[in-house]
């Protein structure tokens, strides 16, 4: 059950991370809700949560592969692709990775459709929040909740060990 907590709170903050990027594309950036407390998470508030989870599962599993497809059209293998994302996402990393001009063309070619492909991911995020009667400010309010209440996290883990025992019934 940790390792799914661990998995499901790193969906919930990828999740944050796009939604909240889909959100200030449509807006000016809004300033970050503040994290509900314990007592002020619902029930109800984490089986949406939870739903919304298990949706994004499934939104990044699809978005992966897409890139994956996208990538391997290359003549690029798609685990170098990673560590060359990685390498510029981390400024440790920064000037460590011999780069050819051919993987920065390659890179640069395909760009913009990973950015489409990420885009629909966005979208796909946004509408399972809104499907499963939840606004982007309360899903950021709960999630962030889980990260630092204990107490929430325990709450989440259980909700979702319940529904995963009723969808094999």
């Amino acid at each position: 059950m940790k390792t799914f907590l661990k998995y499901s709170t790193t969906l919930i903050l990828g999740a944050i991370f796009v939604s909240a990027t889909a959100f200030a594309q449509q807006q000016m950036t809004p300033p970050q809700p503040e994290p509900l407390g314990p007592d002020e998470v619902t029930d109800e508030q984490l089986v949406m949560l939870s739903e919304i989870t298990k949706a994004g599962e499934g939104i990044q599993q699809e978005a992966q592969q897409k890139m994956q497809a996208t990538i391997e059209e290359t003549s690029m293998e798609y685990s170098r692709f990673e560590e060359i994302m990685m390498s510029q996402q981390n400024p440790q990393m920064a000037g460590q990775l011999d780069l050819s001009e051919e993987e920065q063309q390659t890179i640069q070619q395909v760009q913009p459709q990973l950015m489409q492909i990420n885009q629909e991911a966005q979208q796909q995020y946004m509408q399972a929040i809104q499907e499963a009667g939840m606004d982007l400010q309360t899903f950021q309010q709960v999630a962030q909740a889980i990260q630092a209440h204990p107490e929430v996290a325990e709450r989440f883990e259980a909700i979702n060990g319940q529904e995963d025992e009723g969808d094999g019934n």
